[in-house]
């Protein structure tokens, strides 16, 4: 009788490994999207600068009738702006440096890191607000010697703004003007698993080196 032929079993295929999602540079809108976000939080504590500054230059008979003045121009130049200012860096650079991701960075995912892959410390934070401002301050000032109005400086100022992203297209490294001179990149991290926990605001989160 012909013997059967013994067929050998195949081997389990073994299943491809998953690919695994890596943070890359985050793009122009969702830095924008992220820079409204923080900035709802930024107008309410220049808001309670503010009322806790202007009455220091109110005269008190003006204050105890509670009529409204106007502060005087150099009260503004000297101390409110310069406050507002301070504040605005604070607060970057608490995040920064702690948690990498202001409140609007962990709602977008975003993260800001060193070139060298570690948290930005607070000359990090401070050179890159800096870095922020330059073009604003230049094209505002270019909008003041050209035509002296108000409107046209901000209208300037909010077109240096922009140009500090515009400067992602042009690199080619997807880097912002600031993210440049700072040393600094912005990275859009996945998604990250249901069950993980955020901290709150990042006042809570314990700082990694």
């Amino acid at each position: 009788m012909p013997k059967k032929s013994r067929k050998t079993p195949k081997s389990p295929v073994a299943p491809a490994p998953a690919t695994e999602t890596r943070p890359e540079l985050a793009g122009i809108l969702v830095r924008l999207y992220c820079i409204i976000y923080d900035g709802l939080l930024l107008l309410a504590l220049w808001m309670i600068t503010s009322a806790l500054l202007v009455p220091l230059a109110t005269p008190d008979q003006a204050a105890q009738q509670h009529q409204l003045t106007v502060t005087p121009e150099a009260f503004r130049q000297l101390v409110l702006f310069p406050a507002m200012v301070v504040i605005t860096w604070l607060f970057y650079g608490y995040f920064w440096t702690r948690a990498g991701q202001t409140l609007g960075m962990q709602t977008w995912r975003l993260k800001v890191l060193r070139a060298d892959g570690n948290l930005l410390r607070w000359s990090d934070a401070i050179t890159r607000c800096a870095s922020a401002c330059m073009l604003p301050l230049v094209f505002g000032l270019l909008g003041q010697l050209v035509t002296g109005r108000p409107t046209a400086v901000l209208l300037s100022m909010t077109l240096g703004f922009l140009g500090n992203y515009a400067w992602m297209l042009w690199n080619g490294r997807g880097l912002a003007w600031h993210d440049q001179l700072s040393r600094t990149v912005v990275l859009r991290l996945p998604p990250e698993a249901k069950d993980k926990k955020r901290p709150f605001l990042g006042w809570f989160a314990e700082k990694k080196d």
